[in-house]
């Protein structure tokens, strides 16, 4: 008689945006917003962006205060003229600056401690063969923070494509989970392969930087972008079951984003006949308003209505400030991690609580 098969693990794909970024500052006690708009966080990355360039020079191309730089920086590309070509330009030199030194304040720049509590608790041995796979995480963040933390944690580095470092090595197990950067990365360098350097505080902006800048029109034709695009695609299409978006606003600043998981869920559904889950790891009401915005995906679950920790108070109450739960991603993953422990899929004193070990996570 055949032995029984064990059941399947259930795929996991993360997708992380900004407010991931955000959620790891307001873990380390940062109050700054690393967010582009301005919000409860106070100044956003635009309002200081456009306070670098000033106020003369945005005038002049009738900018407001409250611009939206990715529409205007398309816009301005788009005229073909060269000094808006140049304003541009120095839009983007703006951002890579502004971000850099924000993140170096906030002390999110060495030490990206939530992202890399949420890598080992997928490389513990107990919950990866028990509970969950890792198949990838994707992201439209340039500041390499995955870089780093996924290097930590697994000792190498896989970005799907092939690339030499000074700091990062190339992964040759297929065991380590891609790290997919769709906007590329402010420390990548045109280069047979790509060069691959860590995002640092004395870092300096180059053109010949491998990224696509905040813009509307996201386009991804040319090398590496078609390939990160294409791997994307068939890992929510083939190796998903539940994607767990993580601080990704998935506005229309992102309609490249959204017709990828669009395009997932539909080729998935049509080849096995179900689409996969979708969580979303953020404040609720954000939450609740993209499943308003984006009813053309399916199968949306707010934080609230999770079921593996304690959730259902994002649901019902006002959440304070000062409460653990108004940092949701810290707040899921130490629910998450509790609750597999109590289940006996975790070791019951949890991954190590320091940060300064490649494992460091405070689960």
């Amino acid at each position: 008689m055949a032995a029984p098969r064990s059941p399947r693990l259930k795929q996991i794909v993360y997708l992380v945006g900004a407010g991931a970024t955000q959620s790891e500052a307001q873990h380390l006690g940062a109050t700054m917003s690393l967010l582009m708009r301005d919000g409860e966080q106070g100044e956003g990355i635009t309002t200081r962006i456009l306070r670098r360039i000033g106020r003369r020079s945005i005038s002049a191309f009738g900018v407001g205060p409250g611009a939206d730089i990715e529409k205007l920086i398309g816009l301005l590309v788009a005229t073909g003229i060269d000094k808006h070509f140049q304003f541009a330009e120095r839009m983007r030199t703006a951002y890579f600056n502004e971000l850099r030194a924000s993140l170096a304040a906030s002390k999110v720049l060495d030490n990206p401690s939530l992202i890399k509590r949420l890598l080992a608790l997928h490389n513990d041995p107990e919950f990866k063969t028990r509970v969950e796979t890792l198949c990838g995480i994707i992201t439209t963040n340039h500041d390499g923070l995955l870089q780093l933390a996924s290097h930590e944690v697994f000792g190498e580095l896989n970005l799907g494509f092939a690339f030499e470092s000074p700091d990062f090595v190339q992964a040759t197990s297929d065991s380590t989970p891609p790290i997919l950067q769709l906007h590329g990365s402010f420390t990548w360098r045109f280069g047979t392969p790509l060069q691959v350097a860590r995002l640092r505080k004395t870092s300096k902006y180059s053109r010949d930087t491998v990224w696509i800048p905040p813009t509307i029109l996201k386009e991804s034709k040319n090398y590496p972008f078609n390939k990160l695009s294409g791997l994307a695609y068939e890992l929510l299409s083939k190796q998903c079951d539940v994607l767990r978006v993580v601080g990704a606003s998935l506005t229309q600043n992102d309609w490249n984003v959204l017709s990828l998981i669009f395009n997932a869920q539909r080729h998935r559904e049509f080849a096995r006949g179900s689409v996969f889950r979708i969580e979303l790891i953020m404040p609720q009401q954000s939450g609740e308003q993209i499943k308003e915005d984006c009813a053309y995906l399916k199968n949306i679950t707010p934080i609230g209505y999770l079921t593996e920790g304690k959730f259902a108070d994002y649901k019902d109450k006002e959440i304070p400030p000062e409460s653990d739960m108004s940092n949701p991603f810290g707040y899921w993953l130490s629910e998450k991690s509790e609750y597999h422990r109590m289940r006996g899929e975790l070791p019951r004193k949890g991954i190590r609580e320091s940060t300064d070990e490649p494992a460091g996570v405070t689960l």
